[in-house]
């Protein structure tokens, strides 16, 4: 039987692995190099060699919604679409079914070039309709059928080389509200997907080591940047499986803290392996 290759930790895996090793005082005693099945990420053994032995898993950055969305983005929004005169720039989210919306999608547009209008979004209309009045009848149906798309807004981009391309995006910056009562509802969402669900079966292996979890957020997820920043601790506590003894909590966008979970509950502790990576988000407070 062919024996497979070995293969290198992540970055985003070798980030979470520093962390723990500089807060516990641990090192790398094995890590999953994908030779076998069933291993946890890292395996780490006390310095000083009194201190537990620990079995880490770490999550993905990135939400496999928002991942399969920009697959199916980029395979169908690489090029000009037949039928469109300018170019427009969509405002997609987790929820668009990319392949299901591109025909209709292509269709509405084509309707707001004939009528000469340039920009529809759910979060307002943009036509003659006066300050607190309704939209028009032709306006709220354009509008129920971009809600029906799951999609948010689209707006044309005026150019003398436009050559009929949808632009696709999606907003991760905005407005994070300066609380930490988010943090355990997303660690009890993730612990209950199918990737949450196959690392705590993966910790439970371990009985002779404590089991440890590392989740990061995704990029989207403003509030657990901002609540790190600001230094919030949250007060209520995640749904955890007995086998997993600590939960970590980081963001790629909060270089110099992360949030550790035990049975006490939360804390915020200090990291300083971690060299500044460059922020994908503006965030702003919420009063």
């Amino acid at each position: 039987m062919k024996q497979k290759k070995a293969v290198q930790p992540a970055p985003d895996e070798l980030r979470a692995e520093a962390a723990v090793n500089e807060i516990l005082g641990t090192c790398r005693f094995d890590y999953d190099d994908q030779a076998e099945p069933g291993k946890a990420d890292f395996l780490l053994d006390p310095l000083d060699g009194i201190g537990p032995k620990v079995a880490l898993e770490v999550s993905s950055t990135t939400d496999p919604d928002r991942q399969g969305l920009w697959k199916g983005l980029d395979r169908h929004y690489d090029g000009p679409t037949p039928g469109l005169e300018g170019d427009w720039q969509v405002q997609f989210t987790p929820g668009t079914h990319v392949k299901q919306s591109a025909k209709p999608l292509v269709e509405l547009l084509q309707n707001l070039e004939r009528d000469g209008v340039d920009k529809i979004g759910l979060n307002g209309w943009n036509d003659a309709t006066p300050f607190g009045e309704f939209p028009t009848q032709q306006h709220a149906e354009r509008l129920r059928k971009l809600a029906d798309l799951r999609i948010v807004s689209a707006e044309r981009i005026r150019s003398d080389k436009a050559s009929g391309r949808i632009f696709p995006f999606e907003v991760t910056a905005g407005i994070a509200c300066h609380t930490a009562n988010t943090i355990s509802p997303y660690i009890d969402a993730f612990l209950g997907s199918d990737q949450g669900v196959n690392k705590v079966k993966k910790l439970a292996r371990y009985t002779d080591r404590e089991g440890h979890l590392f989740v990061w957020a995704d990029r989207g997820q403003l509030d657990v940047t901002m609540a790190l920043r600001r230094g919030f601790v949250p007060v209520d506590s995640p749904t955890v499986a007995d086998s997993v003894h600590t939960i970590w909590f980081g963001s790629l966008d909060a270089d110099g803290s992360v949030y550790r979970w035990t049975r006490s509950g939360w804390t915020i502790a200090a990291v300083t392996s971690w060299a500044p990576t460059a922020s994908l988000t503006d965030v702003s407070a919420e009063g």
